[in-house]
């Protein structure tokens, strides 16, 4: 018995002693790595198996990027792909602790995203849709999408999915997606394709100059700075959501006081809208001269409007270049002559109503004064010999072949002081007559602060005068016979004169000899008192007054109809 206790014990040790010995060799064997993948996602885990596993003695890197491990059991260890790789391509390492050797140094892949298709194959502003694919992302961070090379507005994400909305900034219809994930750049061959805009109704019954015009509609581009509306071909600044626009009405140029038309375009893509809403206001303009004065008068010669105008400088610079404009009633657009331009001051121009403008000219350096007339068929230019060269400011008109040089200023030494003398030029004969001092006796002498420089309309063989010393106008007829009207012309039409009352600022207009009186809409008017008609339309001059074309002078036209009842 005492034996088989003896060899039982034996055993045991033994056994043990094997065991032991295992275990032992196990542990100090070297950790090798039996399999692991090579491709994987941002932010997912992989699992790496390995012969055996010291608990805790094991570094993983993705290039310089340490991963966060987790044990499993001792063949197998879980790595999550760290976020804070900046390559697809990084290189995947395992470190043993105990040893400092490096058991795995391997190129490892992030999958590539895969495009399978689209929620929609069109897609308007605003609206959601759905990239369908594979190996996208969870996170909006690590995934950006663009449509034709914009950032689009991720709405949600995940691996298999990416809602977005596409961006406003599209300057073509035909939409390129790209995918950036998983560090790598993935352009889709699917067509996607963006709605084209539609305009359905002008919603105001009337569009107003300056009012807000309201268009409906739908697939409009919610950002104004990527489309362009244009009123009867005439851009304007609007506002817009995808499914309205919202235009504040520009004061032209029109041609006439409806609106016909309108073109909304973005991204390539046009819609037409043929309309015919009123255009509300009293006048609109038909054309605009930017950076130009108007220091003399309108006048009408062989049915087109002229002026002649001071560019380059100041209109009382030696060095002010004067040049004609002409108005055709054709087109209803100020065009610049070449057929004649002086440099110097002009300081009066004077239309005789039927042939020649005469200019009176100031040289600043000596003040003096010189007087010519050019004739406005041939541009030719005469010069004409002044009684005395030192007037400043005269009465001037022209009128029935003669021109009459009443008043003006002397400046004798820094004193002023009111002329008396009244002069009339005969283009027959080329002389000069002194005239009376009962003669044109009702024109009041120019005043030492002021300016005798006179406003005149040719109107069915009579001339009318105002020179803004009382805003009264002054009717001259053939026999010179004179009568006084308590009005400020503007224009002569259907056989009336029109004008306003004070220093034409006044809303309203009077037939100057019934003094019927027609109210005009408020803000119609400035302080100018411009007006020309050609073919029975009636045009006036004012300085801008909307947002739009600033610095300039506008050429508007009067709706005809609102002056029928002072006719």
């Amino acid at each position: 018995m005492k034996q088989l206790i003896r060899f039982i014990s034996s055993g045991l040790f033994f056994l043990l002693l094997s065991l032991s010995s295992c275990s032992t060799d196990s542990e100090n064997s070297p950790v090798t790595v039996i399999d692991y993948p090579e491709q994987g996602l941002l932010g997912q885990p992989i699992v790496i198996q390995l012969n055996h596993i010291p608990p805790g003695n094991l570094q993983v890197f993705f290039d310089l990027e340490e991963a966060e491990i987790s044990y499993l059991s001792e063949t197998s260890i879980r790595v999550v792909v760290p976020r804070s790789i900046t390559t697809h391509t990084p290189i995947l390492k395992v470190i043993d602790l105990v040893t400092n050797e490096t058991i795995l140094d391997t190129t490892f892949s992030l999958k590539t995203p895969v495009i399978t298709g689209y929620s929609v194959n069109q897609v308007t502003f605003n609206q959601v849709f759905s990239i369908y694919g594979d190996n996208f992302d969870e996170l909006e961070d690590d995934i950006k999408i663009y449509v034709n090379n914009q950032l689009a507005e991720i709405v949600a994400t995940n691996y298999h999915e990416v809602q977005l909305a596409i961006p406003y900034a599209i300057s073509n219809s035909n939409l390129q997606i790209k995918v950036e994930a998983q560090r790598q750049e993935v352009n889709s061959t699917i067509g996607l394709q963006l709605k084209s805009p539609v305009i359905s109704a002008v919603a105001s019954p009337t569009a107003w100059i300056t009012g807000q015009l309201i268009i409906a509609g739908s697939n409009f581009n919610p950002n104004e700075q990527f489309g362009q509306v244009l009123l009867n071909g005439v851009p304007c600044y609007f506002t817009a959501s995808n499914t309205q626009l919202s235009i504040t009405m520009p004061p032209g140029p029109f041609s006439n006081f409806q609106l016909s038309n309108v073109t909304y375009t973005t991204a390539g893509l046009t819609s037409n809208y043929n309309t015919n809403t009123p255009i509300g206001n009293d006048g609109i303009m038909v054309d605009h001269l930017d950076n130009t004065g108007f220091q003399h008068e309108i006048f009408v010669h062989n049915n087109k409007a002229y002026n002649l105008i001071y560019t380059g400088a100041t209109p009382y610079s030696s060095g002010s270049d004067n040049v004609f404009i002409e108005f055709s009633p054709v087109t209803e657009k100020w065009t610049q002559l070449n057929s004649y331009h002086y440099t110097g001051v002009v300081a009066d121009a004077v239309y005789d109503g039927n042939e020649y403008l005469y200019l009176y000219k100031h040289y600043p350096s000596t003040d003096t004064y010189s007087l010519s007339k050019l004739n406005m068929n041939t541009f030719v230019e005469t010069s004409i010999s002044l009684p005395y060269n030192k007037i400043r400011g005269p009465i001037l008109f022209a009128y029935q072949s003669k021109l009459y040089l009443l008043s003006g200023l002397n400046n004798v030494n820094g004193v002023i002081s009111t002329r008396t003398e009244k002069y009339e030029y005969s283009e027959t004969t080329g002389n000069w007559t002194t005239l009376t001092s009962t003669d044109f006796s009702e024109l009041p002498l120019v005043s030492t602060q002021g300016t005798g420089k006179s406003r005149c309309l040719h109107y069915n063989n009579t001339i009318y005068l105002n020179y803004g010393i009382n805003f009264k106008t002054y009717k001259i007829t053939p026999s010179l016979s004179m009568t006084t009207y308590n009005y400020n012309f503007s224009f002569g039409y259907q056989n009336e004169i029109i004008g306003k009352y004070g220093n034409g600022t006044s809303e309203t207009l009077y037939n100057i000899v019934t003094n019927a009186s027609a109210p005009m809409q408020n803000g119609i008017f400035d302080y100018g008192n411009q007006w020309f008609v050609l073919n029975n339309q009636i045009y006036f001059i004012r300085n801008s007054w909307t947002a739009y074309y600033q610095n300039t002078y506008y050429t508007q036209k009067l709706r005809t109809s609102i002056i029928n009842g002072i006719l």
